[in-house]
């Protein structure tokens, strides 16, 4: 392959020492020049080691390079941040995506130079690197961050006012409504703005469709698309919220007539305490477990008299326990193979206790659009499989 393959030819390349293909970026630079790719636009580089990155950035610089994607592993040592940081100076670059330990994000050098338009983040990263990706990037316009943790949220840090257009955050530590407002205040230019709440202790402000309405018409006049995903336990007694209350914040022209923001609430009740979902439709997770988050729902409202919506339309990756799904309370109300809850899934997790489950297929037919599929798991106790259905 080395010998048929022009590196000069080459505009992407991928490469990955993880668990399924080790040493496989050791193996390439045995067989390529990497000063010899000289039209590369796009770098990907899996679980690579420092010795190897530091290999890739002495050429790196030649390249007309406009996107650069790095997983780190998990424990690595040296000097990864000066290493990104190089790269990052990179005068054509456009794109960065990083996966890896979010201790190497607080020793990136930002340069005041830096032209990067799109960044996303995929680790645990803190609201100082949150406030320093914002304050030293003049020209980003998307910026992805997968799991925004820790506690300490600094409202006294200024930035300028950003030209950031898209924003998508999911946070995994408790955050208030005022936090989320001090920080979209400085982003006038938002068009995109997508929030997933992973805790279950939410401040309630969150929840006012009031409060938001007010603020999005003050500050935030350009947002066209505002996606969230929120969770909330109430504990106590005298806790008087109800799905129908949460709701009806979100009935007035501003959600429905102006915006067009279809918003729904999901009561979940057991013995121990009531939990409420709050989320924008259609849901846009990629990856959705159906049967975690929707099979305990006992009531539901939504924003608008509208039927007929298609729910998850994002999915891509679906997930969910054949056998318990299989009820009459559930199939009854799945009756159009044409309108699919989830009409794009490609990759589909089963899990099946012992038997399948009489009707299977033609539940499944009701649901998702199955001509879509790529790759299917089943679990049946300890026991998985996977098949490729181009295969």
């Amino acid at each position: 392959m080395a010998h048929i393959i022009d590196p000069k030819n080459v505009i992407s390349l991928t490469l990955s020492d993880e668990r399924q293909t080790p040493d496989q970026i050791q193996l390439f630079l045995s067989h390529f020049r990497i000063d010899q790719f000289i039209r590369l636009r796009s770098l990907t580089l899996f679980n690579i080691e420092n010795e190897d990155l530091n290999e890739f950035q002495k050429h790196i610089m030649q390249y007309p390079l406009t996107t650069f994607s790095i997983s780190t592993p998990d424990f690595c040592e040296g000097n990864r941040g000066a290493l990104l940081s190089s790269i990052i100076s990179h005068k054509s670059l456009r794109k960065l995506e990083f996966k890896g330990d979010g201790w190497i994000l607080n020793d990136i050098q930002w340069p005041i130079s830096c032209r990067l338009e799109h960044v996303i983040i995929c680790c645990q990263c803190n609201w100082n690197t949150v406030y320093s990706i914002l304050g030293h990037l003049p020209q980003l316009r998307t910026l992805i961050l997968k799991d925004v943790c820790g506690n300490r949220f600094d409202e006294t840090i200024i930035i300028q006012s950003s030209q950031l257009t898209s924003l998508l955050l999911n946070n995994s530590s408790d955050i208030t409504m005022d936090n989320i407002e001090s920080l979209l205040s400085f982003l006038p230019k938002l068009t995109h703005f997508r929030l997933i709440g992973q805790t279950s202790i939410t401040d309630p402000l969150l929840f006012d469709g009031s409060r938001w309405e007010n603020f999005i018409e003050m500050k935030l006049p350009l947002l066209n698309k505002f996606e969230f995903w929120l969770t909330s336990d109430a504990f106590d007694e005298a806790d008087r919220t109800t799905v129908e209350s949460l709701i009806a914040p979100f009935r007035t022209s501003f959600w429905l007539d102006t915006k067009h923001w279809l918003v729904k609430c999901d009561g979940e009740y057991n013995e121990y305490n009531r939990r409420f979902y709050l989320y924008s439709i259609p849901i846009f997770q990629d990856n959705f477990h159906y049967s975690d988050q929707r099979s305990t729902i006992v009531d539901f409202k939504l924003n608008t008299g509208v039927n007929n919506i298609t729910i998850i339309h994002n999915a891509h990756e679906l997930s969910l326990d054949l056998s318990h799904m299989m009820t009459p309370s559930i199939g009854h109300k799945i009756n159009s193979k044409t309108n699919y809850l989830f009409p794009n899934v490609t990759e589909l997790e089963l899990r099946i206790d012992r038997k399948w489950p009489i009707n299977s297929i033609e539940y499944l037919s009701t649901i998702l659009n199955l001509s879509n599929l790529q790759t299917l798991h089943c679990f049946e106790d300890f026991n998985s499989h996977i098949l490729n259905i181009n295969e």
